[in-house]
């Protein structure tokens, strides 16, 4: 069976490409369903014990396990996810063997923390600052340098940031943002040109307004953390903006004026980097069982992450 025709906007559905890895540490249980909501969104429903298909539930074709749609161009540094803290420090995280490694440190000449970061299929990463400059930092070495991006475009200073591909498998992908000024339609999305850096808005989420970070596939999806109380993850309609499903997150909680955030998906899964001032909780979150799961805690405070296009979108075996 083809896991493209799982039942369309449902969460099963925008990750059906992604089989689901088992990692260390984290337990199965049931495939939790996702139907639709009164308001046209879709909420998670308890997983049932007879639904046929085994244990990932219908429409989960495994066979191609290990598998990346993308071309075998892709070097191995864009293989991973990658974060950053407030104190300028760039790590790679493993979702395999959850080990965090210290890259370095960056200096890119800005004396304001930085906000958010996205990695493209070169393996750069680029970085957002809290003053609106834009910078590209290597994910070799740590090295900065300035982009030349032109601050508060559309009236947009800070913003959450991932990279989609343009189509399944594709070379070409998009660099999407979402505002995250406060208190000024914090729901507002768009795209960075990565040729000439200029910010064009597409629109507003129809359904959520919490401040939200992205994160894109090579199969051509695009996702978002929203902030709150419980966090929210959604899949997005990159041509408009309609949330196309939403799975809260009950194990995320974290009050939006005293928290940091970030988000990666990775082989199928997601992992959200939330925590309070001083360190950071790691979540892995794995539609294919509903299940939610703190895997770890890091002394440090992740305030951006980001994953390539070249990222594996099923298990690596």
């Amino acid at each position: 069976m083809d896991p493209r025709q799982v039942g369309a906007g449902t969460l099963s559905r925008a990750v059906s490409m992604f089989a689901l890895a088992t990692l260390t540490g984290c337990g199965s249980a049931g495939r939790g369903a996702f139907t639709e909501s009164p308001d046209g969104g879709t909420t998670q429903t308890s997983p049932s014990p007879n639904e046929p298909g085994g244990p990932q539930g219908p429409g989960f074709d495994t066979s191609e396990a290990g598998t990346n749609p993308n071309p075998p161009s892709c070097a191995t540094e864009t293989q991973f996810v990658y974060a950053i803290t407030e104190e300028n420090k760039l790590y790679r995280f493993d979702p395999d063997t959850l080990a965090f490694t210290s890259i370095g440190t960056f200096d890119c000449k800005n004396s304001e923390r930085p906000h958010s970061m996205a990695v493209d299929r070169n393996g750069v990463a680029w970085i957002v600052y809290t003053d609106g400059n834009l910078y590209h930092v290597s994910t070799t070495n740590a090295s900065c340098t300035p982009t030349g991006f032109e601050r508060r475009q559309s009236n947009v200073t800070i913003f959450g940031m991932g990279f989609s591909s343009t189509s399944a498998g594709s070379g070409d992908e998009q660099l999407f943002i979402t505002k995250s000024d406060t208190g000024e339609k914090e729901h507002t999305f768009g795209t960075i040109d990565t040729k000439t850096l200029k910010l064009s808005l597409i629109g507003e989420f129809d359904k959520l307004s919490a401040r939200a970070e992205f994160t894109g596939t090579g199969d051509a999806r695009l996702f978002g953390a929203f902030e709150g109380s419980p966090y929210v993850v959604a899949e997005i309609d990159k041509s408009t903006g309609k949330i196309l499903s939403q799975a809260p997150q009950s194990e995320i909680q974290y009050p939006p004026s005293k928290s940091h955030f970030a988000f990666a998906a990775w082989g199928g899964d997601f992992w959200v980097f939330a925590g309070p001032a001083g360190s950071t909780d790691v979540f892995q979150y794995r539609p294919s069982t509903g299940q939610t799961k703190k895997v770890a805690t890091e002394a440090f405070e992740i305030v951006g992450a980001g994953v390539s296009t070249c990222a594996p979108t099923a298990p690596v075996k």
